[in-house]
């Protein structure tokens, strides 16, 4: 899980580095607010990671790109973009995994 976490952080990254790079501005800062939130670390205690996984964006997201000259409405749409890049690979790796030992389990169950 903490791999998905990174593959999305970095993805963010690099959206910042481009605007960045595009407006003229250093993106070192806003890099830091991003890399700072507490929804990169995955645990138990920390449910920040869970909203994100369910789809609870920081409103920072999009006010990093924003601040960035990105207009918000492209800004949305890069998240998105990167959010369902993410939900897909959750899906992929973890979901459909455990829904597959299930049902194998509960077919166990019922011969």
């Amino acid at each position: 899980m903490q791999q998905i976490l990174q593959s999305y952080q970095n993805h963010l990254i690099f959206k910042i580095q481009e605007a960045g790079k595009l407006a003229d501005i250093d993106p070192t800062l806003f890099i830091a607010k991003l890399t700072s939130l507490s929804c990169w670390s995955f645990s138990s205690t920390n449910w920040s990671s869970y909203t994100l996984i369910c789809g609870c964006l920081p409103k920072l997201f999009a006010d990093l790109l924003v601040n960035l000259s990105v207009p918000r409405n492209s800004a949305m749409k890069v998240i998105a973009a990167i959010h369902n890049n993410f939900v897909q690979k959750f899906r992929r790796r973890i979901w459909n995994l455990r829904y597959y030992d299930k049902g194998r389990w509960e077919n166990v169950l019922i011969s």
